[in-house]
C-alpha cells in the first residue's frame, strides 16, 4: 500500500489516498459489497489516468473506475488495489454540436449536468435513468444504463459514437467505427477481436439471450459494423477506462405528458401495460404498494399522495410524447378508453403540465431508496434478482412465478420498474449478516436464472453482472459463447489488472457481502435516543445509492455540491461513522481527527432528513459525535461562545448601540476563529422582551391562546420580525403570551453540547408545558428544534405536536377572514426557505401565505443551503465554503432579479447571508403580510 500510493504521488497530478478512512468509503458501492482497496487516486486529467494505469500495472495491482458509485450490482465495490475516482475532476463538457446532435464528454459529467447543459438546444441524452442526478456518463457506458424510456431511445451502447480510453499498459486509443488503430496493442486488439468473431460467429448469432434489453456480458453481437467502442460498453470496466466519450442527442419532446393508472393488485397493473403499449408511450412504469406507502411519510414526495385515490395497491406511470398537447392529449384519451373498456383499474389521473409530472414523477424515481428505507435493522430489500426483463406479453405468468419463489421461502419483497419493457426491480428482503439468509439469496438467485431462461429473457437488462450476477454467466450463454468473452478480456488485459472477478472468471458467490464481514457494534452510550435503536444503526441506514451526491435540485449535501468530494457527502459521513461505531472502542474512535475531517463540513442543514430516501439523520449524528469528540479533547472555546449565544446577545442588545461599534476584526479572528470578513449581526437596544412587556393590552382574544417563542437570534437583532409577528396574531384574534425564559439550545446542539442542551430543553419544556394552546414562532431553526431534537433529548411528544409555523396560523386567519389584506400593488417575491424548515416541515405554508397577498407573484427558488447555517458561516476555516455554496445558485438567482422584486426568507441566517453575498435585504415573509394589514 505504502509504495503504491508513494509512486502515485510522484507520477501524478491529482490527488492519492490511502488513510484507512478513504479505503473504507470507496470499499462499497450501492450493492451488498465491500472490498476494500490499497488506494485512492483522483485523476486530473487522461493523462493521470494513463500514468496511474501504469504504476498499477508495473506493481500488479489491480484497478477499479469508478464515477458516482451508484452501482447495484457491485462493479465498483473497491477491488484489492487502486480506485480511480473519475468524478471529481474528469466531470468537463467539452464540445456540444447542436447541428450534428452530438456531446463530447468526460467521464464524471452527470447525466443530468449534461440534459440541462443541451436543453437550450431542444435536446436530451435518451437513456433516462432513475438516478439521473448523480449518475456519471462513465458509469452509464461502463454499465450500458438504459431507463424508463428505453421502448424508444434504446440503452446507452444505442448513443455512443467515439470512446477515447487507456488501455491496460497504460495505452491512449480511440475507439469508433471510423477509428484507425494507431499502436501496437490497438492493432493487436482489433486483430484479436476479429479473430474472435469469425471463429464463434455461431454461438455470437445464437447464443445470445433473446430479449433486446440485454446488458450482461460483452457485447460481441454489437460489433457490426466493427466499432469497439461498442464493446466497451457495458463492459464494466474490466476492458479499458473510458477517458473521454463522444455522444448522440435526440431531440426533446415536444409536448409530454401522463398518466397514473391506479389498480387493486400489482397483477391487474401488469395486465394493464398491454393496452398502454399498443399507443406506442415513452415509459410504461410501475410501483408497488410498499413504495407507495413509504412515499406518504416523506415531506418531499407529499404531492403524489395528495393526489392518489384511495388506496390502491399499485400504480402504472404512462408517458407519452408528441409534436403538440393535442397529439398527446389524445393518447391519454384514448388509454383511458382502452382501460375502461377492458376493466383495468379504478382510477385515471392526468399530469397534463410539466409542475404536475415533476411532483408526481418524484416518487417514481426514488423507487429504490424509497424501498430500501423499509430495511429493518440488517433485514434489507436485497439486489440481486432486481434486473431480469422477460418480453412484456410473458410478465404477468413470470411475475406469478418469481412470487411463488419467494412465498415458498416466506420472503415478502418490493416490486416497481419498467413494464413497458419486462423489467421489473424485484427485491426481497433479507438479513444477509446471517449465514441461512445468504444460502436462501444463492437458492433464489439460482432460480430465477432458470425462470429467465425459461420465458427467453435476461438476467441483466440493465445494472449490468458486476459481482453479482457474474458468476451465472457460463450457465447464461452457455460454454462457447463464454469462452469468447474470456479472450476478449484477455485481449483487452492480458494481466487481469482492470476490475478483476467482473464479468468473467468471477468469485464464486457468497463473497465480500458487506453485512456478513463487517463485525457487530459494541454499544455506546449516547445523549440522543436514535429511533434506530442506536448511533450506528442510524448511520448504518445509509445503504449507498448516492442521493446525497446530487449537485442541481435541492438542498443535499450542501458541501459535497461545492466540494464534489465523496467524504463531504452524506453517504461518506455515514459510511465514516459506520466504521468508527465499529471499533472494539467505538467511544475512542470518535475522538479520531481524520474522521473529524470528515465531518467538519456537514453544515447540520438536515436536508439529509428529507431528502435522502432513507432519512439519514446525518446533522443528529454529527452533534452526537461532537460530545463525544469535545469529551475526549476538550470543547474549543468558540463553541462554547456560540453555544451561549443567548447571553451574548442578549448582552450586546443590553450595551447597544455601543456593542456595535466596530471592533479590531483580525484580532477577534485569531482569539475566537471568527471570520473578519463576515458581518455581525446588529444588536437592537428594544428587544422583543422590552416591546412586548411596554405594549398596550390587546383585546379580548377570538381564537384561543398562543404561545410565542422569543427565539434567542430575531429577539435581539431583528426584533421587527417578532413584532410583525405577534402584531398580526393579535389581529387574527389570537392571545398571545411571549415565552421569552430561556434558549431551546439549537446553537448548543449544533456544537454537541448536548449536556447543556439537554438542561436548556428540559428549562424550556417545563415552562412550555404550562402553557395553554399552540406554540409558535419565526425562527425555524429553533421552533423546529421543539419537534426534533427536544423530543429525542428529553422525550417530550407534548410540546412537538402544539408547535406550529407562525405561518400556518396566519393563512387559517387569512382564510376564515380575520386577517383582511389590502393590494400594494402588483409585486414579485421572491422566496428562499430555512434548510430546517424545508426538511421538516415543508415551505407550502409559506409559500401559501406569501400568496395571499393581493397582487403578489410568488416565485420559490430551489436554490439548495444558503451557506451560512447558524455559526458555519461565521468560522474562518468554513467561511470561503459557506459562501462558496451561496454562490452556486442562491446569490445568482437573487442577483438577476430586478431592482423591485422583494426578497424573502424565513432563516436568520439565511437574510444575513443573502445580504453579504448579493447587498440585497431580505425580510421575513410575515414582514411584508404585516404592511399590507387592513388595521
Amino acid at each position: 500500500m505504502e509504495e503504491l500510493a508513494t509512486a502515485l504521488e510522484r507520477e501524478l497530478a491529482g490527488d492519492v489516498r490511502a488513510d484507512a478512512y478513504t479505503r473504507h468509503l470507496y470499499a462499497a458501492d450501492a450493492s451488498m459489497f465491500a472490498l476494500e482497496p490499497l488506494a485512492v487516486a483522483f485523476p486530473r486529467d487522461a493523462d493521470d489516468v494513463a500514468r496511474a494505469v501504469r504504476v498499477a500495472a508495473r506493481l500488479g495491482v489491480p484497478i477499479v473506475p469508478r464515477g458516482g458509485g451508484t452501482s447495484l450490482a457491485g462493479q465498483t465495490a473497491g477491488g484489492r488495489g487502486l480506485v480511480l475516482d473519475l468524478s471529481r475532476h474528469l466531470n468537463a463538457i467539452e464540445a456540444i454540436d447542436p447541428e450534428a446532435r452530438t456531446v463530447r464528454v468526460q467521464p464524471g459529467v452527470v447525466q443530468e449536468q449534461l440534459n440541462q447543459a443541451v436543453k437550450r438546444y431542444g435536446l436530451v441524452f435518451g437513456p433516462d435513468t432513475s438516478t439521473s442526478n448523480r449518475a456519471t456518463l462513465g458509469g452509464m457506458i461502463g454499465n450500458n444504463s438504459s431507463g424508463s424510456e428505453s421502448i424508444v431511445y434504446g440503452t446507452t451502447v444505442d448513443h455512443v459514437l467515439e470512446l477515447e480510453v487507456v488501455l491496460a499498459d497504460g495505452t491512449q486509443a480511440t475507439f469508433s467505427a471510423a477509428a484507425e488503430p494507431a499502436s501496437a496493442p490497438e492493432r493487436r486488439i482489433h486483430v484479436g477481436v476479429q479473430r474472435l468473431l469469425r471463429e464463434h460467429a455461431r454461438a455470437i448469432a445464437e447464443d445470445y439471450p433473446r430479449h433486446w434489453r440485454q446488458s450482461g456480458g460483452y457485447r460481441l453481437d454489437r460489433l457490426d459494423p466493427f466499432d469497439l467502442s461498442k464493446l466497451i460498453v457495458g463492459s464494466e470496466g474490466t476492458l479499458a477506462i473510458v477517458t473521454a466519450a463522444t455522444l448522440r442527442l435526440v431531440e426533446l419532446p415536444k409536448a409530454k405528458m401522463f398518466a397514473v393508472g391506479h389498480f387493486d393488485s400489482l397483477l391487474g397493473a401488469v395486465d394493464a401495460t398491454h393496452d398502454a403499449l399498443e399507443l406506442q408511450p415513452h415509459a410504461v412504469e410501475m410501483i408497488d404498494r410498499t413504495i407507495l406507502g413509504l412515499s406518504r411519510a416523506k415531506v418531499e414526495f407529499r404531492a403524489l399522495a395528495d393526489r392518489l385515490d384511495g388506496d390502491p395497491e399499485a400504480l402504472l406511470f404512462v408517458s407519452f410524447a408528441g409534436d403538440t398537447e393535442d397529439e398527446v392529449r389524445s393518447k391519454l384519451d384514448q388509454l383511458e378508453a382502452a382501460w375502461k373498456r377492458n376493466g383495468h383499474g379504478y382510477f385515471f389521473l392526468r399530469a397534463e403540465t410539466a409542475a404536475e409530472q415533476d411532483a408526481l414523477t418524484k416518487v417514481r424515481k426514488a423507487g429504490l431508496g424509497l424501498l430500501m428505507a423499509a430495511s429493518e435493522g440488517r433485514t434489507r430489500p436485497a439486489a440481486f434478482v432486481e434486473d431480469t426483463a422477460v418480453p412484456p406479453e410473458h410478465l404477468h405468468e413470470y411475475v406469478e412465478r418469481f412470487q411463488a419463489i419467494f412465498d415458498a421461502r416466506g420472503l415478502k419483497a418490493g416490486f416497481y420498474g419498467h413494464c413497458s419493457v419486462g423489467c421489473l426491480h424485484i427485491r426481497p428482503f433479507l438479513d444477509l449478516s446471517r449465514p441461512d439468509q445468504v444460502e436462501t439469496m444463492l437458492e433464489v438467485a439460482s432460480e430465477v436464472v432458470d425462470l429467465v431462461a425459461e420465458f427467453d429473457g435476461v438476467n441483466s437488462s440493465e445494472h449490468g453482472d458486476g459481482r453479482i450476477r457474474s458468476p451465472f454467466s457460463p450457465r447464461i450463454f452457455g460454454d462457447e459463447l463464454y469462452g469468447a468473452m474470456r479472450s476478449v478480456k484477455r485481449l483487452f488485459d492480458p494481466d487481469g489488472v482492470f476490475n478483476p472477478g467482473v464479468m468473467v472468471d468471477a468469485e464464486t458467490l457468497p463473497i465480500h457481502i458487506r453485512d456478513a464481514e463487517y463485525p457487530r457494534p459494541e454499544p455506546l452510550v449516547t445523549h440522543f435516543d436514535f429511533p434506530e435503536g442506536s448511533m450506528h444503526a442510524a448511520a448504518d441506514r445509509c445503504q449507498r445509492i448516492g442521493a446525497c451526491r446530487k449537485t442541481g435540485s435541492g438542498v443535499m449535501c450542501p458541501s459535497y455540491m461545492a466540494t464534489r468530494e465523496e467524504e463531504h457527502a452524506t453517504r461518506g459521513r455515514a459510511n465514516a461513522l459506520v466504521k468508527a461505531l465499529s471499533e472494539p472502542d467505538p467511544a475512542a474512535a470518535l475522538g479520531d481527527e481524520r474522521l473529524f475531517e470528515i465531518l467538519d463540513l456537514c453544515l447540520e442543514c438536515k436536508a439529509c432528513k428529507s431528502e435522502c430516501p432513507l432519512s439519514v439523520d446525518m446533522a443528529t449524528l454529527k452533534s452526537e459525535f461532537l460530545s463525544h469528540h469535545n469529551a475526549i479533547h476538550g470543547t474549543p472555546l468558540r463553541s462554547r461562545l456560540f453555544g451561549a449565544i443567548r447571553t451574548l446577545n442578549k448582552v450586546g442588545a443590553a450595551t447597544a448601540p455601543l456593542s456595535n461599534a466596530p471592533i479590531p476584526r483580525r484580532l477577534m479572528e485569531r482569539v475566537t476563529g471568527i471570520d473578519r470578513r463576515r458581518p455581525l449581526p446588529r444588536f437592537e437596544r428594544e428587544t422583543l422582551i422590552k416591546w412586548a412587556g411596554s405594549r398596550p393590552a390587546a383585546a379580548a382574544p377570538s381564537r384561543g391562546p398562543v404561545t410565542f417563542l422569543a427565539d434567542s437570534f430575531t429577539t435581539f437583532t431583528e426584533p421587527g420580525v417578532g413584532r410583525s409577528a405577534i402584531e398580526l396574531l393579535d389581529a387574527a384574534g389570537y392571545g398571545v403570551r411571549l415565552e421569552s425564559g430561556g434558549c431551546c439550545g439549537r446553537a448548543s446542539i449544533s456544537k454537541g453540547l448536548l449536556d447543556d442542551a439537554k438542561a436548556k430543553a428540559e428549562a424550556l419544556s417545563d415552562r412550555l408545558a404550562s402553557a395553554a394552546g399552540v406554540i409558535t414562532g419565526v425562527e425555524p431553526s429553533c421552533l423546529l428544534t421543539l419537534r426534533e431534537e427536544h423530543v429525542q433529548l428529553i422525550g417530550d411528544r407534548g410540546i412537538a405536536e402544539r408547535t406550529k409555523l407562525v405561518e400556518e396560523l396566519l393563512v387559517e386567519a387569512i382564510d376564515d377572514g380575520a386577517l383582511k389584506l389590502r393590494d400594494l400593488g402588483p409585486r414579485r417575491i421572491l422566496f428562499h426557505g430555512h434548510c430546517h424548515q424545508k426538511a421538516l416541515a415543508g415551505t407550502a405554508s409559506t409559500v401559501a401565505l406569501l400568496e395571499r397577498l393581493p397582487g403578489a407573484t410568488v416565485v420559490e427558488l430551489d436554490a439548495g443551503c444558503c451557506g451560512m447555517a447558524g455559526s458555519f458561516g461565521f468560522e474562518a476555516e468554513h467561511y470561503e465554503l459557506s459562501m462558496r455554496i451561496g454562490g452556486m445558485r442562491l446569490f445568482p438567482a437573487v442577483r438577476q432579479e430586478p431592482a423591485a422584486t422583494l426578497i424573502a426568507a424565513t432563516g436568520v441566517s439565511c437574510r444575513q447571508q443573502i445580504a453579504h453575498g448579493t447587498g440585497r435585504p431580505a425580510r421575513h415573509p410575515v414582514q411584508l403580510v404585516r404592511e399590507a394589514l387592513i388595521e
